[in-house]
């Protein structure tokens, strides 16, 4: 009923909202004002503790490690609401990845955080890598690899904004960027597109050059 009356109108009025953010989905948008969030999971390959908070609110202090599941590990809305994460000293550098196939081929390593960033993270990831983060060392190298147009570097400048700062663009220089286009995997930038992304502050990454 909801999606088939009223959701197209909720979204366009949400478009209005501090929370939007150009180039999201519509499940995005409703996810950033905490609707239909219960359909968000996120997925990380590497090593990190959470603790959970039970029914009294108290944190438990049994600690749940992930460093066991090799081919990685995925909480659900709920779990995601009352975990209190930990990142474990063995890791140094955290890898943020828009692509699921690239993800999936990643090899577990400890030392290396693997997240799979599905599109803008809703507001109960936000937290809890937030959260996360916040147990981090000061000089973990954090990298974001992410698609090379508009909303993939939305999602860029969003996730150094909110969660990792000083993020680090991975596999999204110029010479990556034609290096796929070589490959039959890119697609060539027209002068709107390029137009935009110019106008972007994205800070660390570079636009494309005429092709």
């Amino acid at each position: 009923m909801f999606e088939r009356i009223y959701q197209g109108a909720v979204i366009e009025a949400l478009k209005y909202s501090p929370l939007y953010e150009e180039g999201m989905s519509d499940d995005e948008i409703l996810a950033a004002h905490g609707i239909l969030s219960y359909s968000q999971t996120l997925e990380w390959k590497g090593a990190v503790e959470y603790c959970l908070i039970n029914q009294n609110g108290i944190v438990s202090e049994e600690k749940i490690d992930t460093s066991a599941n090799y081919y990685g590990t995925v909480l659900n809305a709920q779990t995601l609401e009352h975990a209190r994460p930990i990142l474990k000293n063995s890791v140094e550098k955290i890898i943020v990845i828009e692509n699921k196939a690239n993800y999936e081929s990643m090899e577990y390593n400890p030392k290396i955080l693997y997240i799979f960033c599905h599109g803008y993270f809703s507001p109960k990831e936000v937290r809890f890598l937030q959260m996360l983060m916040g147990t981090a060392p000061k000089e973990i190298q954090c990298y974001h690899w992410g698609d090379m147009d508009y909303g993939g570097i939305q999602i860029y400048i969003y996730n150094e904004k909110n969660i990792f700062p000083e993020l680090i663009p991975w596999e999204m220089d110029v010479a990556s960027y034609e290096e796929a286009l070589k490959n039959g995997k890119g697609i060539t930038l027209n002068s709107g597109k390029r137009e935009k992304l110019e106008m972007l502050n994205a800070g660390k990454l570079e636009v494309p050059a005429s092709q």
